[in-house]
């Protein structure tokens, strides 16, 4: 039995009734010592006793800018944005206008960025000279899978009353052989008849409705064709959903008459900066994350997908954009921070 168990860290799934000593059962008690064990050789020791601190201790922002110069566009700005939020609540002016001189001694443009936003004195000069030291393992986007894959991702298909059938059961069929979780969200919980159903066996049941979840829990959207869309263009909690799943920097997907629903939710987006297929009249269209398909591709009904990198087809853009976790360049050409989510 290992009574040293690491905490939130372990990691190992323990067997049996019980996980510690004393136990009702009398089961498996702490091994005694014995001659055998491990000693230690009682050396004798001598010498100073005082609390010392080698002078490495007295630096601390060697590594904070370290950091911070080896993020991303996308990364400094999230952490530029957590600064701000985080200073905005702060009353006291002391507080955030030191804080803010500290940054220049990291990078005097977050300093300028954060202090310009938070009302605090903006700094003209760099405290101290920079490094200019980086270390691509310490961003977040140099983790990623060595291969692409949507193993795992939640794709939530939006539908309504009137959706493609044939749409739907391409892109769950396509979902469920690259081992990713489909979640279906109607505009209600009881069954949503498709246009073409001749009887209620073919209606589908949906996951869960508009209301009772959000973009924000799966990690793409898709809206198949069909006469639904005018009951969805009329849905506000429709279209922020698809607001949001933008804004987030996820992968959004439509066919057919699924591109008005992506039309009508980003609005003058839509055309001047997000290219979709009705509007440049090509079958197949990808733009920031956003891939539109006039109709349905006729190699969308097989199973499994090769994603690759240059793909040509509709779903193989759909996954691989899904399968790069976030459409960053939404952020740092601006675009999310025109859309009100």
């Amino acid at each position: 039995m290992n009574f040293h168990r690491d905490g939130a860290g372990q990691q190992q799934i323990h067997n049996g009734n019980v996980n510690y000593w004393p136990n009702r059962f009398e089961a498996i008690p702490p091994k005694k010592a014995t001659d055998s064990d491990y000693v230690t050789y009682p050396e004798k020791l001598a010498g100073i006793r005082a609390r010392l601190k080698a002078p490495k201790f007295k630096e601390h922002i060697n590594q904070a800018e370290l950091f911070y110069n080896s993020l991303p566009a996308h990364e400094r700005a999230h952490l530029e944005s957590a600064f701000c939020f985080e200073l905005d609540h702060c009353d006291d002016p002391l507080v955030y206008h030191r804080l803010c001189e500290r940054l220049t001694e990291i990078n005097i443009d977050l300093a300028k960025n954060d202090a310009e936003m938070v009302g605090a004195p903006v700094p003209t000069k760099a405290s101290r000279a920079a490094h200019g030291k980086k270390s691509p393992s310490l961003a977040q986007s140099y983790y990623k899978p060595e291969a692409p894959t949507i193993e795992s991702r939640r794709v939530a298909i939006i539908i309504s009353d009137g959706f493609d059938r044939k749409d739907f059961n391409a892109i769950m069929r396509a979902l469920k052989a690259a081992r990713a979780f489909p979640y279906i969200i109607g505009t209600r919980r009881s069954p949503i008849k498709p246009a073409d159903a001749t009887s209620e066996s073919q209606y589908v049941l949906p996951t869960h409705h508009l209301e009772g979840l959000r973009s924000t829990m799966v990690d793409a959207i898709f809206i198949p064709n069909g006469t639904h869309i005018a009951t969805l263009c009329k849905s506000g909690r429709a279209l922020q959903w698809v607001r949001e799943a933008f804004a987030h920097c996820k992968a959004v997907g439509a066919t057919g008459k699924g591109a008005e629903l992506v039309l009508e939710a980003l609005g003058p987006l839509a055309g001047t900066h997000v290219k979709l297929a009705h509007h440049s009249k090509a079958e197949i269209e990808e733009s920031y994350g956003v891939i539109t398909a006039s109709k349905v591709m006729p190699d969308s009904g097989r199973g499994a997908i090769d994603i690759v990198s240059e793909p040509d087809d509709f779903l193989g853009k759909f996954f691989y954009a899904i399968s790069k976790h976030r459409i960053y360049e939404r952020e740092t050409d601006g675009l999310t921070s025109q859309l009100a989510y």
